[in-house]
């Protein structure tokens, strides 16, 4: 992972997280939405009122309140990014808005920091902001740092995080922008003349670079200061005197403890599954900086574990990185070639299981870091007992879960224990003043998603929240009525707020309401005795969708037969080419899911074992979709025995640059249910690529049919709604 990415329902019910014994924890925590179809969010602040600011990647920056579940856009900044209208675009991989920070004296100065790409200018950019009469201000931008980027051939690594730490100082990450997959999953060091966007010696591993970096400044009125302690003084040949930490390759999401001001991060690693002449296996971190250090990268990984110097002309590995005196060889290196000593990170752990961390499991790796829990008795809600006081939160995105670091004395780690799992791509984690923790949850997909989320997590107090639907009731469609309900027999009453632009309205209370003046969205909160909140959503505008194709079939027939021809015409594509046409048969089992679905055990066991991280069955992620592997192996007789192998060893270039780790986490029994189950979403399934007109051939028959039965004749195109159409079945 290097990025690091249900419509219609109730919102903000509240569960109590059952894990499992390995993932017992000192005490329930609550879970409740608060927010729901969110499009890749990034960061999440909290402000001293209880609202919320979050950002999402293309741009939009969002206020949520969570006492009444409203959500309010503020403004929208224009950032480069990748868009949906062309998902499989080299340029700009991870682009966009980034990073947001409030001011320290948010409440009175209005002030938030952005981090975002430029969208005219190859840079990425740290703004000041101000909110005015509730919107985001764009005229009132004041620029305070500009680092020159790329953004071609699959370079990514943008990292963005911004955090004030408690002294005023604000904290930028900033990945080393570099493309990651031409170096076989090790360090990217090709010195090669045209070959700078592979080459993270110029960015990472230079003192004259921003990029790879954490920053540390101190904003002023007309821009920043340097404050003492950065890791080169101002003046200092070939540095640059914002950089704190150096040796990043991705440091997504940094936290700062409130007391200490010790600075964590999650380093997203390389991708190497095991060591080799070019380097060790690729290992994630959680890093700790108790004073500024160079962190290693492109040249040490983990525990200080050493890269030669590869050349890349002739592919032989030469010197061996010395991580007491590293050295920056590179011909496009601006900075200095004697480095700092390389600084071993605090939590190391590679895609199998971890020696050295054996809690942290298995599997994917993009690790997170963040907040530091101190426990307060004076505060309203602990989320960890007494005996976790002084506790860094680690997650990991890909994996789902998160875990306490314990802390002792000189900040080392005393234990690593789980606490969560079953999470959906965590994003951040914030901590508010009454000691509520507000997870960001990014949604189910790599990029593009509209579910995202944020939940709070507060401890259970075993009150149940209440229960409420909304329907439109009368002839006019503008009276609604909530029915509410509490497992606890509580009393249960019910607010309407709507919203208008980015402020809301309370338009009444009690069961029934009749809505004059209009809006986007009206909300039903129901409130127990005990103050625990469920709001039901009603959307009052249509939401905007993608242009929609059309699909013809020729001669326009009401029944299909298996192995029979069929004639199409697909039009409203942008690019034909990019065309998709399948036909689906579906028994006539009296119900069909809308889609190839894999069976109930074996998606459970999927989501289980992170399949979903990386891949959904019927739309590609950051890995292929699982329709489209059954369909490219269905002839092949080893199919089954191939991609078990894959499943086992890792490997990439088939489907992509990304490559898929081993997946030591599956057994081989599991392994070969969950193979089974894929290439059988192929059965009943046709295909044609690339057309807006042709024909198509439907599936052989299959020796399950009965009659009664329908074909599901689809287009699909990036940047467009699909077409549907059925017809029955011979």
């Amino acid at each position: 992972m290097n990025f690091p990415h249900p419509r219609h329902r109730l919102l903000s019910t509240a569960a109590l997280l059952a894990l499992a014994s390995s993932w017992a924890m000192a005490a329930e925590i609550q879970s409740t939405t608060v927010a729901e179809k969110l499009r890749d969010p990034m960061e999440i602040a909290v402000v001293p009122n209880g609202d919320l600011i979050v950002i999402e990647r293309e741009g939009r920056v969002l206020r949520v309140r969570p006492s009444t579940g409203g959500v309010f856009e503020l403004g929208t900044v224009p950032v480069t990014a990748l868009r949906a209208t062309d998902t499989n675009s080299p340029w700009a991989r991870e682009d966009g808005l980034l990073g947001l920070a409030l001011d320290p004296a948010f409440t009175k100065n209005r002030r938030l920091y952005l981090y975002f790409s430029h969208p005219e200018k190859m840079l990425n950019r740290l703004s000041r902001f101000e909110l005015k009469d509730g919107k985001l201000d764009l005229s009132s931008e004041k620029v305070l740092l500009d680092i020159p980027t790329d953004r071609r051939d699959k370079v990514c690594h943008q990292a963005g995080s911004l955090a004030f730490g408690p002294d005023g100082l604000l904290h930028l990450s900033t990945g080393d922008n570099t493309n990651p997959f031409e170096s076989g999953g090790f360090a990217p060091i090709d010195d090669r003349d045209g070959r700078d966007h592979v080459n993270a010696m110029r960015s990472a591993g230079s003192t004259n670079d921003l990029r790879g970096k954490i920053l540390r400044i101190r904003p002023t009125e007309s821009g920043y200061e340097i404050p003492k302690g950065n890791l080169f003084p101002p003046g200092t040949a070939k540095t640059c005197p914002e950089i704190y930490a150096m040796g990043c390759r991705n440091p997504f999401r940094l936290s700062i403890d409130p007391k200490t001001r010790v600075v964590y991060w999650g380093e997203v690693g390389p991708d190497a599954g095991g060591a080799g002449a070019k380097g060790p296996a690729g290992h994630d971190e959680v890093n700790q900086a108790k004073q500024a250090g160079n962190f290693g990268w492109p040249f040490v990984i983990a525990d200080n574990r050493p890269y030669p110097i590869v050349d890349f002309t002739t592919g032989k590995p030469g010197e061996m990185t010395d991580p007491a005196k590293p050295k920056n060889p590179g011909k496009h290196n601006t900075g200095l070639v004697d480095l700092p000593p390389a600084q071993k990170a605090f939590i190391w752990y590679p895609y199998g299981n971890s020696p050295e961390f054996p809690a942290v499991g298995g599997g994917g790796r993009n690790a997170m870091a963040g907040p530091v829990f101190y426990y307060d008795a004076r505060r309203k809600f602990n989320l960890l007992d007494k005996s976790d006081d002084h506790t860094l939160l680690t997650y990991d995105w890909m994996r789902g879960r998160m875990w306490k670091a314990k802390l002792g004395r000189e900040e080392k780690l005393e234990k690593l224990e789980p606490l969560m799992d079953q999470l959906m791509h965590p994003m951040d984690l914030e901590m508010a003043a009454d000691g509520t923790l507000w997870l960001l949850e990014y949604g189910g997909d790599w990029y593009f998603n509209k579910n995202g989320r944020i939940r709070s997590l507060r401890p259970a107090d075993g009150n149940k929240p209440p229960a409420v639907t909304v329907a439109a009731t009368g002839t006019t469609g503008t009276t609604y009525t909530a029915t509410a309900s509490d497992p606890d027999k509580d009393r249960v009453s019910v607010e309407w707020w709507v919203t208008r632009g980015a402020n809301e309205t309370k338009v009444g209370s009690g069961n029934s309401i009749t809505l004059s003046g209009g809006g986007s969205e009206l909300r039903a909160v129901a409130t127990d005795a005990k103050g625990a909140v469920t709001v039901a959503r009603v959307a009052l505008e249509q939401e905007q969708t993608l242009p929609q194709l059309a699909l013809e079939l020729a001669g326009k027939p009401d029944k299909l037969g298996f192995g029979e021809e069929v004639g199409f015409t697909i039009k409203g594509a942008a690019d034909p080419a990019k065309l998709i046409v399948r036909a689906r048969y579906i028994p006539p089992t009296g119900h069909d899911a809308g889609g190839p679905q894999l069976p109930p055990e074996i998606e459970k066991l999927a989501t289980s074992r992170q399949c979903f991280a990386c891949h959904q069955v019927d739309k590609t992620s950051v890995g292929p979709a699982y329709l489209d592997v059954a369909m490219k192996y269905r002839e092949q007789a080893n199919a089954a025995a191939h991609l078990q192998a894959k499943l086992k060893t890792g490997g990439g270039g088939v489907w992509g640059e990304v490559p898929m780790p081993p997946q030591a986490a599956v057994t081989d029994a599991e392994g070969e249910s969950i193979i089974r189950a894929i290439l059988g979403l192929a059965q009943g399934m046709a295909e044609t690529r690339g057309s807006g007109a042709g024909k198509l051939r439907l599936s052989p028959p299959l020796g399950s049919a009965q009659p009664g039965g329908a074909w599901e004749i689809t287009a699909e195109a990036p940047g467009h709604t699909a077409a549907r159409m059925r017809v029955a079945a011979k």
